[in-house]
């Protein structure tokens, strides 16, 4: 397969599944992990470095905090973790906060993450912290060597709505590609490449306004030019 793709000049930068990691109800968390050892075998077998998940949650964090959550991740990773070194293969945690079901959103959350292995990283999503008000050029800057993947998507702020109905409205801020929101992508490049990541750009097409086709070409022609390409 991996040779197929090479034939196409296609890169597999990932392997990626995004389910509740620490779904409360327990044979639907055996069922995920599992897949998540089947994704770990698949990675290593096709030299595929990093795999890319959630955390996940066990009550959503907006109404019961990240305690609970983070003493199951604790005790239920370290299986994990055992079985991604084994495979040579890393895990990327998307920061997405996902309403709540995915405690891997901030910083502060990320530190306690990382204490459990050097393999445990980010899928780094900077447009997620964009409307959370966090810094994403210094972050970036900070985190870099946990950054094993990076989903290009910028965060578009419609200041309008927001001076007007404020931050628990609907619809204030909004996903677009790289280059047609606030994000400064020369700022963010450099400070991924200063903190030593060479790896993808891997544009995600969430933009309302573009098609999926037209929204990833001007996606990549946009961080083409940031590149010199």
């Amino acid at each position: 397969m991996r040779r197929k793709f090479e034939e196409k000049g296609i890169m597999i930068s990932a392997l990626a599944f995004y389910p509740n990691n620490l779904d409360p109800d327990e044979k639907k968390r055996r069922e995920n992990h599992e897949h998540i050892r089947k994704m770990i075998e698949a990675a290593s077998q096709l030299d595929v470095s990093v795999i890319c998940t959630f955390v996940g949650a066990v009550k959503n964090f907006l109404c019961h905090g990240i305690e609970e959550s983070l003493r199951l991740f604790r005790e239920e990773f370290l299986r994990i973790v055992d079985y991604a070194k084994d495979h040579e293969v890393k895990i990327a945690f998307e920061n997405c906060p996902m309403g709540g079901w995915n405690i891997a959103f901030a910083p502060f959350v990320w530190d306690e993450i990382f204490k459990l292995s050097p393999i445990l990283g980010l899928n780094f999503d900077p447009s997620h912290l964009v409307w959370q008000g966090i810094d994403c050029i210094a972050v970036a800057r900070e985190y870099s060597k946990r950054i094993f993947h990076v989903h290009a998507k910028d965060t578009e702020i419609l200041r309008h709505t927001l001076s007007r109905n404020g931050i628990y409205s609907r619809g204030w801020w909004r996903y677009r590609i790289p280059g047609w929101g606030v994000i400064n992508w020369r700022a963010l490049i450099s400070a991924l490449r200063e903190g030593g990541y060479d790896y993808v750009l891997s544009v995600e097409m969430e933009d309302p306004i573009f098609r999926a086709d037209e929204g990833l070409v001007l996606g990549l022609k946009y961080l083409k030019s940031m590149l010199g390409h």
